[in-house]
């Protein structure tokens, strides 16, 4: 455990549905409040988190189909929140593997902090390749880790696969609901796996749900991406 003479915060990205309601609420407080603990933040409790974020929603005065809200909390435990319309996803956006390899050992990658620099070239890129939901990260074994927003599924064998923690990614509160509902399991995957022509490919995240992707890695050279 670390003391709390952090200086980053930790964050949960979530979806707010028309009725302002967070269909997965009670995952991203258990992932808010384990991160805390683990990371020596002041935890305020969840029944005061969760009031402040209802508080949050009911701020919104022209309600949009889905929300974004965005949640960041300090060291000491105070609570920030902004929401924003959330748009509509593209029906099958693209994804790529990034350049840049992550080592599997660095544990601030199974919390969400802001805390990231590894993936701020890559959130850079993004912003500029609107066609991309996401590029995806390898550790140094070669092994499949997540992308700079979301976590990544491969089928195989009419089972849907996503790498474990092991391998240097966060626990997305998507990824840990298709897990407990034995939508999906874990399994070790590779770069030759997600560069197979036939491999389906699918991502996940808190704001998007569950979606298919297009693998882009065959239309742009590697060194486009950062």
């Amino acid at each position: 455990m670390t003391t709390n003479a952090h200086r980053f915060e930790l964050i949960e990205t979530m979806r707010a549905d028309s009725q302002g309601q967070i269909p997965m609420l009670v995952g991203h407080l258990q992932r808010l409040q384990a991160s805390a603990l683990n990371l020596g933040f002041n935890w305020p409790g969840r029944v005061a988190v969760e009031q402040t974020i209802q508080a949050a929603l009911l701020k919104i005065t022209t309600p949009a189909s889905s929300t974004r809200v965005r949640l960041l909390m300090t060291p000491d435990g105070q609570l920030h929140i902004t929401t924003a319309p959330l748009p509509a996803l593209q029906t099958r956006p693209l994804v790529a593997l990034a350049s840049l390899t992550l080592d599997s050992h660095e544990a601030l990658l199974q919390h969400k902090t802001t805390q990231r620099p590894w993936y701020d070239p890559t959130t850079q890129w993004l912003a500029a390749h609107h066609d991309f939901f996401d590029l995806i990260f390898l550790n140094e074994r070669a092994e499949l880790c997540e992308g700079s927003r979301s976590n990544i599924y491969i089928q195989q064998n009419n089972a849907w696969l996503t790498p474990p923690l092991a391998c240097g990614l966060l626990g997305g509160v998507m990824r840990e609901h298709l897990l407990s509902t034995h939508q999906v399991r874990e399994a070790v995957l590779t770069r030759t796996d997600f560069e197979q022509p036939a491999a389906s490919l699918r991502l996940s995240n808190g704001l998007r749900g569950w979606f298919d992707v297009l693998r882009a890695e065959s239309l742009f050279p590697r060194r486009a991406f950062p």
